[in-house]
């Protein structure tokens, strides 16, 4: 319950974020079409060159300390960004930067939570545990954008992105509190 809760927490805070940046980007930075369009591909760069790496590294680490460090280390790299623009410094590279480094991290994340369930579950409930954190990627792959862009033009693109990143202060917690490493 406590991994499914913080897979959910931070599929949306992935979700909130993938909406949020390319947005300060273009309001925040006036960002060119060129430059949001390779912010999302950085954004995407760490999926085609990590996905297959990291499964191998995966594989021979205990999987919680990865869960826990990949969330506080998205964490980290989003809450820059509002205290960037906080302090009149937001660049566009510093997206780039925050763009390639959260990709990375959520390819280990997402790695991560997949194989560390069956340690937690029994064999017969693996089935239902898979289906549960299944479930939560596409809710949130599908009302994540809506909850985004809600959150967005209620308090301004930063301050969500702001939100994001305490939704993987508040998924790491959770992973905090499983029983087996």
């Amino acid at each position: 319950l406590k991994l499914w809760t913080a897979e959910t927490i931070s599929q949306f805070g992935t979700q909130v974020s993938l909406l949020g940046v390319p947005l300060v980007a273009i309001v925040l930075l006036d960002a060119s079409p060129f430059q949001v369009a390779l912010l999302g591909t950085i954004e995407f760069l760490p999926f085609i060159l990590f996905s297959l790496p990291a499964g191998a590294w995966i594989d021979r680490l205990r999987r919680r300390p990865i869960l826990i460090i990949t969330d506080v280390g998205r964490a980290l790299s989003l809450g820059s960004i509002p205290i960037a623009w906080q302090l009149g410094v937001l660049s566009i590279e510093q997206l780039y930067v925050v763009g390639f480094v959260t990709g990375v991290l959520t390819v280990f994340f997402d790695v991560s939570y997949q194989s560390y369930l069956p340690g937690l579950l029994e064999r017969d409930q693996i089935l239902e545990g898979n289906s549960k954190l299944e479930i939560s990627r596409t809710v949130a792959q599908t009302a994540g954008p809506a909850l985004g862009g809600g959150l967005i033009g209620l308090v301004a693109a930063p301050v969500a992105i702001l939100a994001a990143s305490l939704s993987f202060l508040a998924s790491a917690g959770f992973v905090t509190r499983t029983r087996r490493g």
